[in-house]
């Protein structure tokens, strides 16, 4: 049974390693999305180093999609979750303030393309484009994929790159105060494509369009990120940190199953209810230690109140304002009684002895047959 039991743990543990190696080189594989966290050959991690680099701070939209105040560049890569028209709206009204949105997408977002009039072909063109204009310094020809849809400019809309056959891969458009940069190959700014001279241009062309004090933005909302891991369990998200969750779990199961508890069983002790005389003395106690002597009084005085209206036959309903009235008209000697109390409440300086005579005299008042029943 003990040599079963060390299989399954050590069979349990090889699961782990082979978890932690598929988790640590996911990151290497493929982003078809090209999110600025990958660095696979299509993601854009390489394109946020090279921002900083070049001197722009960086930083990437996500937890919520909300962008900020100042104006600034993002880009935005193949959204796989596709844009609100809330969002849209937002956007738009962000670029009419003076941002600038580069967005690269094979196929496109309906909403994106709506919004901007951005018309694409149905079918695959060749890829490989050159500058349509001298707009970029330095830029000749970029390449990523083999084939891309290409677009049909509106007449707002000019054409930044196009193949040999004269068909449009990029445009720019003017959105107000700001300007959107369209292109239907992502993979001229990935990581595995941005070391090619004229790609690594072109990039650095774009982001030199960023408005002055602004910083480089990747939206990452759309790729997933809609909620920001907290320093507290991010660790869990890196390859070891899951490793060392699992084998917490494993270790826990595996104990679990040899049947071994974490310490000697202690036994649940019942308890008595405690008797309502036990509450009394506990807050009696409580008010004498902490010399609340006035708030003993007024808690007294309103238990008197309530007593003798009670026994005048006022109801619980009665307002607290109207309260003192209604038992001067019914009682007007407890009434008295009651104003005396107030007055010497409000007017002395109460010290333990006139708190324990108030207390009899509002005892008298409350219960008047625990008197007779006395004497």
């Amino acid at each position: 049974m003990k040599g079963r039991g060390w299989i399954v743990l050590g069979v349990l543990g090889a699961l782990v390693l082979v978890l932690v190696l598929l988790r640590g080189s996911s990151t290497k594989g493929q982003s078809p999305n090209h999110a600025s966290t990958s660095d696979a050959v299509d993601g854009t991690s390489a394109l946020r180093a090279y921002a900083d680099a070049l001197g722009y701070q960086s930083g990437s939209v996500e937890g919520t999609f909300s962008l900020p105040t100042a104006a600034g560049l993002l880009f935005v890569f193949t959204p796989s979750n596709g844009f609100s028209a809330d969002q849209v709206a937002q956007l738009n009204s962000w670029m009419q303030s003076g941002g600038v949105v580069v967005y690269a997408a094979e196929a496109g977002d309906p909403q994106l393309d709506t919004q901007f009039g951005l018309r694409r072909s149905r079918t695959g063109v060749p890829a490989r484009a050159h500058a349509a204009a001298p707009i970029f310094g330095g830029v000749e020809a970029v390449g990523g994929a083999d084939t891309a849809r290409a677009f049909k400019p509106a007449a707002t809309q000019v054409p930044l790159l196009r193949n040999d056959a004269g068909e449009v891969l990029g445009v720019r458009q003017a959105v107000s105060q700001g300007q959107l940069i369209a292109l239907t190959d992502p993979l001229i700014l990935c990581n595995g494509y941005l070391g090619k001279p004229d790609n690594g241009r072109f990039a650095a062309d774009l982001m030199a369009m960023t408005p002055a004090g602004g910083r480089v933005w990747f939206d990452e909302f759309h790729h997933g990120a809609a909620a920001s891991a907290s320093p507290e369990t991010a660790w869990m998200t890196t390859p070891w940190g899951f490793a060392l969750l699992l084998a917490v779990i494993i270790t826990f199961a595996g104990l679990a199953m040899r049947g071994r508890a974490f310490g000697p069983a202690i036994p649940m002790r019942a308890r008595d209810d405690r008797s309502t005389a036990e509450y009394a003395v506990a807050v009696g106690s409580l008010l004498h230690r902490t010399g609340a002597r006035r708030v003993t009084l007024e808690a007294l005085l309103s238990a008197t109140r309530r007593a003798v209206a009670q026994r005048v036959g006022l109801g619980a309903d009665v307002p607290s304002d109207r309260l003192n009235a209604t038992i001067a008209q019914r009682a007007p000697a407890a009434a008295a009684e009651l104003s005396r109390a107030e007055r010497e409440l409000e007017l002395a300086t109460v010290g333990e002895a006139e708190v324990l005579e108030m207390a009899r005299r509002l005892h008298d008042l409350a219960y008047p047959l625990s008197m007779k029943e006395s004497a």
